[in-house]
């Protein structure tokens, strides 16, 4: 009976440290799709799905570290783990950032039109994304990121990827971020919305994804990086172009930025750039 209550006991404490919620806008209630929450410093978390739903396992980390969650167009969220889960509801509301940039209006005089970033169309160098190969998860809350240098203002307009092979049983949503630069590592997303695209093999034109990111006002006045995150589960691959000899940034959830030079996958930009 000792043993039996113990195991009991035991099934019921670890219970309690999973958690089921939903991550919302503190704006309108709406929810925040595929949002990554993590635990601060750590390769381990959740995605929320469609509609923000996500269960989290906290049971075998540490509880001196704190949840997570950090989306393009909000601020950050982050709690220490044991006041979340002594909170009673489990609804993590993303506070919408103010923008504080005074509107810029491009004129031909003032800016110039340049291409940046990794043009390869390789189908020898690809980076693969194969989400049913790896853990739960796993590829979903995996970022990569390149890094732009710049000493000028400038407005990013389009987000290139280079595919070099796209086969998937369902349409891909795409997370892309934007930001500062910190110790020659990504630091805070500059971005003011949360921006995101569905990929699909007929949004693919001439081996190139194309997002038109002209509205969102993206402006940066140094260097800066550009990351992309495949956020849902599907069947099949995505091989994006790579070039060698070229800097990749990655990480999952939100555990530390690694750097590689060995090759980067075709990320490249069109960019509005103050002369």
């Amino acid at each position: 009976m000792r043993f039996l209550f113990f195991y009991i006991f035991l099934g019921a404490f670890l219970n309690a440290q999973t958690v089921t919620g939903k991550v919302l806008s503190q704006y309108d209630r709406s929810p925040v799709p595929y949002a990554r929450i993590g635990i601060d410093t750590e390769e381990n978390g959740t995605i929320a799905d469609e509609q923000g739903n996500y269960t989290l396992d906290l049971s075998t980390v540490n509880k001196d570290l704190n949840v997570t969650v950090a989306v393009g167009g909000f601020d950050k969220f982050s709690v220490p783990i044991n006041s979340f889960l002594q909170s009673s509801t489990h609804i993590i509301l993303l506070k919408e950032k103010v923008k504080d940039i005074t509107e810029v209006t491009i004129t031909p005089k003032r800016f110039k039109d340049k291409h940046w970033g990794v043009d390869s169309k390789s189908k020898k160098i690809l980076f693969a994304t194969y989400p049913e190969r790896k853990k739960e998860k796993e590829e979903q809350s995996r970022e990569l990121a390149i890094k732009f240098s710049n000493k000028r203002k400038v407005k990013i307009q389009k987000i290139h990827l280079n595919v070099a092979d796209f086969q998937t049983d369902v349409p891909v949503e795409l997370r892309i971020n934007v930001y500062n630069e910190k110790d020659n590592l990504p630091n805070e997303s500059v971005l003011y919305k949360d921006v995101t695209a569905v990929l699909t093999k007929d949004s693919i034109i001439d081996g190139t994804f194309t997002l038109d990111v002209s509205d969102y006002d993206i402006y940066v006045n140094s260097d800066f990086f550009v990351s992309i995150q495949f956020m849902n589960f599907f069947k099949g691959h995505i091989f994006l172009s790579g070039a060698l000899l070229k800097t990749v940034f990655k990480r999952k959830y939100y555990g530390s930025w690694e750097k590689s030079s060995v090759a980067s996958p075709a990320i490249n930009i069109d960019v509005k750039v103050e002369k």
